[in-house]
């Protein structure tokens, strides 16, 4: 059960509850927020401790011998009545600030205990926004973010999280916010995305995805190798992710053009009871690879690489030119200076012909600015 305790004269706002010692100390007028994270009994516990800004300026230049104190102290409130002598005199000349009153941390650590310690991401020291943890059907966690207000609760939290579309707290009449019920609303949402990660994940899982190197719930597109140096931009609709989603094919034209023709021709096969990847490998008849397939056969196949300079990242750009001849993709950059360095080039209109490093077939590229 939390324990609210008081410091010397009412000076001490504090409540502790589960190895948490959290509220405010008001010296001379300040009202600092302070967080003090304890495990273990007396002496042999660790302890931290944080708090807002004005509470680290205050102790700016005394951090180590102020963290030795909290560690060696008999009682955790002992430490406070120490450190709030210590800020009397820190703060003496300094105008004073304004912060929640202690109902505010009282409130807040209630509703902590309520969605549960174990979902605590996070905590800032200010103790003005929340992170927390939710996991979906599926077991995937998501981190929820609330900005709690001065005023909180009469005025909601104001949340962000990473989700394809956007996300906001809405309160009936008469009822009043809380940490609970927008972790409730958080996972009436996740249930709505359900299906979208789930297809999102098998391409993840089953498909050698070359963009988005690392990504985020937010994000409905993956870039795919098909092979022939060709990749196939997959958008899915959060709607209606098993749906026929936008593509973009992206390589040589002469080894797309297969790819564009099944496209076309296979339309009629797409089932949205079926994954996604499987009905891609139906409309356009070919396996997609995985990396470790890719691997496994020609590599020089399905490298995506540029043929010049041998990265897939240039500059935060990526291949975007590919020889119709042997397929071999290039960054734009590189070609156009490798093609600058030739005595056979031409150039018209800002444009530059020219020879492919590796097929010697025409090649031609815009120079830029």
């Amino acid at each position: 059960r939390p324990r609210a305790g008081a410091g010397r004269g009412g000076m001490a706002a504090l409540v502790t509850s589960d190895g948490v010692t959290a509220g405010y100390l008001r010296v001379g007028g300040h009202e600092l927020a302070v967080l003090i994270t304890h495990a273990g009994a007396g002496r042999t516990g660790t302890r931290s401790l944080e708090g807002c800004a004005r509470l680290r300026q205050a102790l700016a230049g005394q951090e180590t011998a102020v963290l030795r104190r909290l560690q060696h102290s008999a009682s955790v409130d002992g430490f406070v009545s120490e450190l709030r002598e210590m800020l009397e005199r820190q703060l003496a000349d300094v105008p004073a600030s304004s912060l929640p009153p202690a109902e505010f941390y009282d409130l807040l650590i209630r509703e902590i205990d309520a969605v549960g310690w174990s979902s605590l991401v996070q905590l800032s020291p200010g103790l003005d926004e929340v992170a927390l943890s939710v996991a979906d059907a599926a077991g995937r966690a998501h981190t929820l973010r609330l900005r709690l207000p001065v005023s909180y609760p009469a005025q909601p939290p104001v949340p962000s999280a990473a989700l394809p579309s956007p996300f906001e707290l809405r309160w009936p009449s008469g009822e009043i916010p809380s940490l609970a019920g927008a972790v409730g609303q958080f996972r009436a949402a996740l249930r709505w995305h359900q299906m979208l990660w789930d297809e999102l994940d098998d391409l993840d899982a089953h498909a050698w995805v070359l963009e988005p190197k690392h990504p985020g719930r937010d994000e409905t597109h993956r870039r795919i190798a098909l092979g022939s140096h060709c990749s196939l931009q997959v958008r899915l609709h959060p709607s209606s992710p098993t749906a026929l989603p936008d593509l973009q094919f992206l390589g040589a034209e002469r080894s797309l053009a297969p790819f564009r023709r099944n496209l076309n021709a296979n339309l009629r096969l797409w089932c949205s009871g079926r994954r996604v990847r499987l009905n891609l490998e139906a409309v356009l008849e070919v396996e997609i690879p995985s990396r470790e397939a890719a691997d496994a056969a020609d590599a020089d196949d399905y490298s995506v690489e540029c043929a010049i300079c041998y990265e897939y990242e240039l500059d935060g750009t990526v291949p975007d030119v590919a020889c119709d001849g042997c397929s071999k993709p290039f960054h734009r950059l590189c070609l156009v200076e490798w093609l600058q360095g030739l005595p056979t080039t031409q150039t018209s209109f800002n444009r530059l012909f020219g020879e492919c490093v590796y097929c010697s077939k025409p090649i031609t590229v815009e120079a830029g600015a």
